[in-house]
């Protein structure tokens, strides 16, 4: 991979403009309190792919960089809130998925483990009892009590924190429970993905990834990717298909020109996205617009709804990036960056038996693979692939657009909806 090679030595080569860059950005934006960064690594680009701000996956960090996010965590908390002791954790509600609760598990012990005292409350506009036990992986339960809000403060029996820590996206609507309230709330439930576009996060991001191949000396192809995004698609619609497919050959007939121009030999291909979502729904790859045109009824199916049983009308179409990662001989992997106040904590690896180099591994079937902290006496060469400064600063990159996007759904008011 010549590319991240190359980019290794031009972020070596040019460390103190970059990291004036890099400050200058986390000093002026909003940047939020973490992230995950999927990141696609090919043999011509290193890009994200998705970018959460409310991550859920600390319980596939290794026990080395779950120390590391316990550290993170601390100094900004004492920075940011020195008088803060006692933290709530809002979680996700309507999931059975004992990964998930082994995710909170993990975020309550990773704050645990620096001091603070944890505890986990349900928003809801269900009737809840008061106290609540949901069933982690490997064996062990969470228990969880219901939040209440009085006199502008958020609760839950025998327990008033003193912040809230979300880990909710809050896909459908904004949570009024938890809005206009005395305690700090981090991150702000007004960029759930009631409210986010990922159109809007890729547009700010490939204006930042500009900024820094400049500063790099380097074509901004390599860590850009083309994002381009269509309103009002209804895959059941054979008008509307026909409408994505004309933007679809479009498309690809420009990455086609650019592919050739840079002496890319691989065939372009595109996913097609719900523009609001996570968990890997709502989401297919095509290479033609014919395959739009043809979608069968499994694949309208799967374009239809997002998290949340949320319609999808408005979706991205975007380049495809080919995992050029294996784990082992076979499995096609991608790494996944985990940062805390723009510092990165720690990572692992996605990995899908049942889905090729150009799919979407974020899907029924996958696992995940510990990344332990770069040695420079490995030889192997996926590790060397990890240990890129490359990734990081991908990830950083992502994280500051991220900060970007928070700022323009705050100037323009935030949450749209709300719920109890």
């Amino acid at each position: 991979m010549k590319h991240l090679q190359d980019l290794t030595l031009k972020i070596s080569q040019n460390k103190d403009k970059l990291d004036s860059w890099l400050n200058n950005q986390i000093e002026k934006v909003f940047i939020p309190l973490y992230t995950s960064v999927d990141i696609r690594i090919s043999d011509h680009k290193v890009v994200p792919v998705d970018t959460n701000v409310f991550p859920a996956g600390f319980n596939n960090l290794s026990e080395i960089f779950r120390k590391r996010a316990s550290s993170l965590f601390k100094d900004y908390f004492r920075r940011e809130y020195p008088n803060v002791n006692d933290i709530l954790i809002i979680p996700e509600f309507h999931t059975r998925n004992t990964f998930y609760w082994e995710n909170i598990s993990v975020l309550k012990s990773i704050l645990e483990n620096v001091g603070f005292r944890v505890e986990v409350g349900i928003i809801s506009d269900h009737n809840l009892p008061d106290e609540m036990e949901f069933e982690a992986a490997f064996g062990k339960s969470i228990k969880a009590y219901r939040a209440t809000k009085k006199d502008n403060k958020v609760t839950i029996p025998n327990y008033t924190p003193e912040l809230l820590l979300i880990n909710n996206d809050f896909s459908e609507k904004c949570p009024k429970t938890i809005r206009d309230v005395s305690q700090p709330v981090e991150p702000p439930v007004e960029i759930g993905w009631h409210t986010r576009k990922k159109s809007v996060h890729f547009e700010f991001y490939n204006k930042l990834a500009a900024e820094v191949a400049e500063i790099l000396g380097i074509d901004p192809w390599v860590i850009s990717i083309e994002t381009v995004s269509e309103q009002g698609v209804d895959f059941d619609n054979r008008e509307d298909r026909e409408e994505a497919a004309q933007v679809v050959d479009s498309i690809l007939r420009r990455l086609k020109g650019e592919y050739e121009q840079r002496g890319v030999k691989e065939d372009p291909y595109l996913f097609i996205k719900s523009n609001s979502g996570t968990y890997g729904m709502a989401v297919v790859n095509v290479s033609s617009g014919d395959d739009v045109r043809g979608f069968n009824s499994e694949k309208r199916k799967r374009m239809r709804v997002s998290k949340g049983g949320q319609p999808v009308r408005d979706v991205v179409i975007q380049e495809g990036i080919p995992t050029s990662l294996k784990f082992g001989s076979d499995i096609s992997a991608e790494p996944v960056f985990y940062l805390i106040d723009a510092k990165v904590a720690g990572g692992f690896l996605r990995l899908n038996k049942s889905r090729n180099a150009l799919e979407n591994l974020n899907s029924r079937g996958m696992e995940f693979a510990h990344i332990d902290p770069c040695d420079e006496t490995a030889l192997s060469k996926d590790v060397e692939t990890l240990c890129s400064p490359a990734l990081e600063l991908i990830s950083r990159i992502a994280t500051i657009a991220a900060g970007h996007e928070i700022e323009k759904i705050l100037e323009e008011g935030g949450c749209k909806e709300e719920v109890a």
